[in-house]
């Protein structure tokens, strides 16, 4: 197998001759840039715009840029606009100058804004735009300046973008097809009024550098900045629920009809850190396409799509590495609201008799709606020790211990010398609980039919040993 570095380097070559902008070479052949989507009656060959140099930068433009301070005064220097993804993720603009501004200027205080020119060609550089410091100068700024995030060019202009997804999602293949080009793997999936396609950036799949591109073609023209923030926005959500984990689309860039870009917005990756996944490498091919029609079918109710939105965000924080007793209080938040808006919108109770309802019993009438057993699950032997100790209620589920503690530690203990606090065991597996409610009901929200990897199933199991959802038709 070919170096990662040798790889890089045919791949770096191989993309910029095909962004070379159209031209006869001698009479023999003609280069032409990434083609249009539109163009061919086969898929395009999916490629990154945007890939690390050989000192791991990747530079998502250079040239001239336009550094406004806070009082409202431009100035104008050569730099690049850069991700780095060491020792940690950021986005920063990188100047250099002999110029007195530049020495005194202060990100957050003194810098309003740092953008490219206007008009300036945005599509990936080749090379660093950075000034080298003269021999002879004695006094040299080299800066870096954090951005968070940044949009340049006309959108109005765009034909379809290429979205580069930072995390790790799958090591499976994706289904092989005949683009233009030569076969790749592309997983083509639909969300509300785009249609997309997912292909791996090189045949590693790992790492922070954009492993990942994603294709997406717009069903109707012109685009706006709102449409292609909501695509984002989705594809989030749907890309860090799969993976258990926030999956980043940290730079999107729009390309017009020849396939110059003409509009781009870059930001800080986001990529969080996950224990587990529902989907497991293996279903990714099927669960993405499937999901996606999940999210398209809510669509059609904006409250529901906000509901799952902030409930697999509190999914992605339960399922991170922060202390349990943190955990386990935002994994009863999201069960309680989807329950709150779930009950409601299928009219199983009316919003006076909702508000009447407490957390274990709203929780129990949730996982009767999407027909996921309440019964405690017979390894877990430290919750049902707490329950027979604090409770010695028998006909108490798992819903009610699960609440019970999250009050345990939301709240403090009713006496000082009987502290109620939950010990470890008992914490891991409330969280383990938790969470496989949590993921069922998001997944029942979004109508998956398909196959999930239980929580609950921790000894003598693979990751192969999936089941099908319980309210499977």
């Amino acid at each position: 197998m070919k170096s990662r570095e040798v790889y890089h380097q045919i791949e770096t070559a191989t993309h910029i001759i095909r962004s070379l902008p159209a031209a006869t070479l001698k009479g023999e052949m003609i280069v032409t840039g990434q083609s249009s989507p539109s163009a061919n009656s086969a898929p395009p060959y999916i490629r990154p715009l945007y890939r690390p140099a050989a000192d791991g930068v990747v530079r998502l433009y250079a040239g001239d840029l336009s550094v406004t301070d806070h009082k409202g005064t431009t100035y104008q220097a050569r730099g690049d606009l850069e991700f780095r993804f060491a020792p940690r993720p950021g986005f920063y603009a990188h100047l250099a100058s002999d110029e007195q501004w530049l020495f005194h200027l202060k990100w957050g205080t003194d810098v309003a804004t740092i953008e490219p020119l206007a008009g300036a060609s945005l599509d990936p550089p080749t090379r660093s735009e950075l000034p080298a410091r003269p021999e002879h100068l004695k006094y040299w700024a080299d800066r870096l300046f954090r951005i968070s995030t940044l949009e340049a060019g006309d959108i109005s202009n765009v034909h379809w973008l290429l979205i580069h997804v930072s995390g790790r999602l799958s090591d499976q293949l994706f289904p092989v097809c005949q683009t233009d080009a030569e076969e790749q793997g592309q997983l083509a999936f639909e969300l509300p009024s785009w249609k997309l396609r997912l292909a791996a950036a090189d045949e590693w799949r790992e790492g922070e550098e954009f492993p990942f591109v994603i294709e997406a073609v717009p069903q109707n023209l012109p685009v706006t900045s709102e449409d292609a923030g909501q695509l984002q926005r989705r594809l989030f959500l749907l890309l860090s629920f799969i993976a258990g984990r926030e999956v980043e689309l940290g730079a999107t860039a729009g390309l017009d009809s020849t396939g110059r870009v003409v509009w781009a917005t870059w930001e800080t990756p986001r990529i969080g850190t996950g224990q587990w996944r529902w989907c497991p490498d293996h279903l990714v091919n099927d669960a993405l396409p499937e999901l996606a029609r999940g999210f398209t079918q809510l669509a059609a109710d904006p409250t529901m799509e906000k509901v799952a939105d902030r409930a697999i965000n509190l999914n992605l924080t339960a399922n991170g590495t922060q202390p349990l007793d943190v955990r386990i209080p935002v994994v009863a938040s999201g069960l309680e609201l989807v329950g709150w808006a779930v009950l409601q919108t299928q009219q199983w109770l009316t919003t006076d008799a909702v508000g009447k309802l407490n957390a274990a019993h709203m929780l129990r009438l949730l996982l009767q709606w999407a027909n996921i057993s309440i019964d405690m699950p017979s390894s877990f032997t430290a919750l049902e020790a707490r329950r027979a100790a604090f409770n010695n209620q028998p006909d108490e589920a798992g819903p009610d211990l699960l609440t019970t503690l999250r009050n345990n530690l939301v709240h403090p203990p009713k006496k000082l010398a009987k502290l109620e606090w939950p010990t470890d065991d008992e914490m891991k597996q409330a969280w383990r609980l938790g969470m496989h409610y949590l993921e069922l009901v998001i997944l029942r929200l979004l109508d998956y039919q398909g196959q999930y990897l239980p929580r609950l199933q921790l000894i003598n199991k693979w990751v192969t040993d999936t089941e099908t959802v319980p309210w499977a038709k």
